[in-house]
């Protein structure tokens, strides 16, 4: 069908200019071994400052893929163009299960909410401030580093939104169809936002890079992470049964989310650097650390 022909060269497009980058990429990126300049570097540096310059790498990620990252990026698209061109049956199965299982009904609407911006700003508020109360580092942390990947999540769903003109499945009752960039005028007439901005899922990038980021600052605990990543799977899922969203649209927010909490956790998280002390008769380390 054309339909599905135009969606998957506008998934091909989209997805090698916006793949998971910080999966391996920004590993690259990151110099631990000239650890005096990259601390200095950090400490120097405001958020804003920062957020400028992780927005920059983000863009411009795919010019430092290698021939792995690649191959990540295939696989990555292949499952999303598989998922694309059985959104629609898909959708129809899982509704199926839904209407005979109220249990979907009494949940969904509520880990939705995980996913909601200001939920993700006010666990951002509540790390940051908890932090300062207690005099946590890291809990402070936290709160900088959720935020900031919230911030990038926010720029990059966006922009892919009004590139893809995508209808979510509550529009025509599970009928699948692509404006492309089309449709960015007219997702604000009207108030028609549900025909244009299906892909990808808003919801699920924010409360995947909110959880990556939570479950990375806190990784000694076994438990932190698996109720993170549950809960931020269940809010993805919450998106197809709420009728707002393709399963494409959820497993494109997924991972995207999780490569920029990774992203932003990997660049700006707190680190110990440990250096040797040699000099003016004394040998030993230092211990610092990096921001």
């Amino acid at each position: 069908m054309l339909k599905k022909q135009i969606s998957l060269i506008l998934l091909f497009i989209l997805i090698f200019g916006f793949t998971p980058f910080s999966i391996y990429a920004s590993e690259n990126t990151i110099d631990e071994s000239d650890n005096t300049s990259t601390t200095d570097k950090n400490v120097e540096e405001g958020f804003f400052k920062a957020l400028l310059e992780d927005e920059g790498e983000i863009w411009t990620s795919p010019l430092r893929f290698s021939l792995k990252d690649w191959a990540l990026v295939a696989g990555f698209s292949a499952i999303t163009g598989y998922l694309i061109v059985n959104d629609e049956s898909i959708y129809d199965r899982i509704k199926s299960y839904q209407r005979k299982n109220k249990w979907v009904d009494d949940l969904s609407p509520v880990v939705t909410l995980l996913g909601d911006g200001n939920v993700s700003l006010g666990i951002s508020a509540l790390f940051y401030a908890s932090g300062l109360v207690i005099k946590d580092r890291k809990a402070k942390d936290t709160g900088k580093l959720v935020l900031m990947s919230l911030i990038h999540s926010g720029i990059v769903v966006q922009l892919l939104k009004h590139l893809a003109g995508r209808q979510r499945p509550e529009a025509e009752n599970g009928v699948d169809r692509w404006d492309g960039p089309a449709g960015f005028f007219k997702r604000y007439k009207d108030n028609r936002d549900m025909f244009y901005d299906a892909f990808p899922s808003g919801h699920t990038i924010t409360a995947w890079s909110t959880a990556t980021v939570i479950a990375h600052q806190y990784n000694k605990s076994v438990i932190v992470p698996i109720i993170s990543y549950g809960l931020a799977t269940l809010s993805g899922f919450s998106r197809v049964t709420e009728d707002t969203h393709w399963l494409s649209d959820v497993f494109v927010g997924a991972v995207l989310g999780f490569a920029i909490g990774k992203f932003v956790y990997k660049k700006r998280s707190q680190k110990f650097i440990i250096m040797p002390l040699i000099g003016n008769g004394q040998t030993g380390i230092t211990i610092g650390f990096k921001l």
